[in-house]
C-alpha cells in the first residue's frame, strides 16, 4: 500500500507565516540599526596620552605634534615642508612590521603608526630619536621651491585669492626667510607631543608609550590674534560680485563650540535650501582650532550680495535650527558606527584635551544647545559689521 503524502503545513499555516514574516520585517525596519557602541576612552594623568581598546582592530599609535596655526600661505608652506621632512625620515626607517602615514592639519601634524596585534610594538625610542634630529635647512631648498610652485598654481583662482586675503588678515605674514625659520620650527614640533592609542591591546601599548616617549606637561600654543573689523574692495576679473565675510570663532575646547558648529550647519542648510532658484553661489569655510578658530563665508552673485544676505537673516527659523541640530546629531551617530571614525575622533579628543566621554556625549550636547544662541551666531555671520569684509566687484 502506497504511503499517503501529507504536507507538514497547511495552506492556512503558510499564509499566516508569510503575513507574520512581513510584519516582522516592517517592525524591524522601523527600529533602525540600533544604538552606537562607543569604545571606552581612558587618559593618563599627564593629560597628553589617551587610549581606547577596540576588539579585533590593529594597534594604532597617533603621534600628534602641535604647530602654530597654518592659515596664511607662508605658514601653509612651512607646514608642508615640515610634513615632508617627517615623511622622508620615516621612509628611511621603513619596516614591513608596521605602516605609517603623515598628515598635516591646520594646528598640528599627525603621524600614525599601525601594526598587527600579534606584532611587537615598534622601537618608539629609536623612532623618536631619528625624527627629532636637527634639520639642515639648506638641504630642503629644492623641496621648498616645489611647494611654492604648487601653491602658486593653486592660488590663481579668484576664490582662492579671496581666501588667502582673509587668512593674511587673520594671521599676518612675517615675510621672513622660511628656510631660516625651519630649524627652530621643526625643533618645536617635539616640545609638547600628544598621543592617541587604539587597538586590541591599547592599554599595553599606552604603557610602552609612557616608557619610551616624552610625556611631559603640555606647552600652550601660540594664540591667534583676535581680529578687528575691516573692509576691502577691489575690481573683479569676472562679471560677478564675490564677497567674503569672515571672523575668528572660539577654540575647540571652548564651551561655545557646539553652538558655533550648529550655526555653521544652519548657514549651510539655509544657503542650500533652493540651489536651483538661488541667485547666490556659496562656500563656507569653518574650523575650530587649538587656541581659536575661524569662519569664512564666500558668496558670488550677479547682483550685490549683501542685500540678499540681509533677506536670508529673516529665514533663520526655529524649525531650521532644530532640523540642523537633528541632522548633525544623526550624522555623528552614523559616522561613529565605523571603528575608523572613532579612531579619528579619539585623535581630536587627545589633541585638544577633551573629556574622555566627549565622543559618546557629543550628539546629546548638540541637541542641548539653545536656539537663540545659535540664531545669533548665524545672523552675525551674514552681517558685514564686526567681520573681515572683502568684496570683489565686477568691472563695468
Amino acid at each position: 500500500m502506497a504511503n499517503e503524502y501529507r504536507p507538514f503545513f497547511s495552506r492556512k499555516h503558510i499564509s499566516a507565516l508569510m503575513w507574520f514574516s512581513l510584519l516582522a520585517i516592517l517592525l524591524l525596519s522601523t527600529l533602525g540599526p540600533g544604538d552606537v557602541e562607543y569604545y571606552e576612552i581612558e587618559a593618563a594623568k599627564s593629560g597628553n596620552l589617551y587610549w581606547m581598546e577596540m576588539h579585533e582592530q590593529p594597534e594604532t599609535l597617533a603621534i600628534l605634534l602641535p604647530t602654530p596655526a597654518a592659515l596664511n600661505p607662508e605658514q601653509r608652506r612651512l607646514q608642508q615642508l615640515k610634513t615632508q621632512i617627517l615623511q622622508t625620515r620615516l621612509q628611511q626607517m621603513a619596516s614591513p612590521a608596521y605602516s605609517f602615514n603623515v598628515a598635516p592639519r591646520q594646528d598640528r601634524i599627525e603621524i600614525t603608526l599601525r601594526w598587527a596585534s600579534d606584532q611587537p610594538v615598534p622601537d618608539l625610542k629609536n623612532l623618536w630619536r631619528h625624527l627629532s634630529q636637527p634639520v639642515e635647512s639648506a638641504r630642503w631648498h629644492e623641496a621648498l621651491k616645489k611647494i611654492e610652485a604648487r601653491q602658486y598654481l593653486q592660488s590663481q583662482s579668484e576664490e582662492q585669492q579671496l581666501i588667502d586675503q582673509f587668512f593674511r588678515q587673520l594671521q599676518p605674514e612675517t615675510r621672513a626667510d622660511l628656510l631660516g625659520m625651519l630649524a627652530t620650527r621643526y625643533h618645536q614640533l617635539f616640545t609638547s607631543p600628544r598621543y592617541a592609542v587604539s587597538g586590541e591591546q591599547a592599554e599595553e601599548v599606552a604603557e610602552q608609550v609612557q616608557q619610551q616617549l616624552p610625556t611631559g606637561p603640555q606647552v600652550a600654543a601660540q594664540p591667534m590674534p583676535r581680529i578687528s573689523a575691516s573692509s576691502e574692495q577691489q575690481s573683479s576679473s569676472g562679471d560677478h560680485y564675490r564677497l567674503l565675510l569672515g571672523s575668528t570663532i572660539v577654540a575647540r575646547i571652548d564651551p561655545g563650540y557646539q553652538a558655533e558648529r550648529i550655526a555653521a550647519r544652519v548657514l549651510q542648510d539655509l544657503l542650500s535650501a533652493n540651489p536651483g532658484n538661488s541667485p547666490l553661489q556659496f562656500r563656507l569655510l569653518w574650523s575650530a582650532l587649538q587656541e581659536a578658530g575661524y569662519r569664512a563665508l564666500l558668496v558670488s552673485s550677479q547682483v550685490h550680495p549683501e542685500s540678499l544676505l540681509a533677506q536670508l537673516q529673516q529665514q533663520i527659523s526655529d524649525e531650521l535650527i532644530e532640523h540642523s541640530q537633528n541632522q548633525l546629531a544623526a550624522e555623528w551617530q552614523e559616522r561613529m558606527r565605523e571603528p575608523l571614525n572613532q579612531q579619528q575622533a579619539l585623535n581630536q579628543i587627545a589633541f585638544y584635551g577633551l573629556p574622555t566621554d566627549s565622543m559618546a556625549e557629543y550628539s546629546q550636547q548638540l541637541l542641548d544647545q539653545e536656539p537663540e544662541q545659535i540664531r545669533e551666531i548665524a545672523r552675525r555671520a551674514l552681517q558685514s559689521e564686526q567681520q573681515i569684509r572683502i568684496l570683489h566687484s565686477p568691472r563695468n
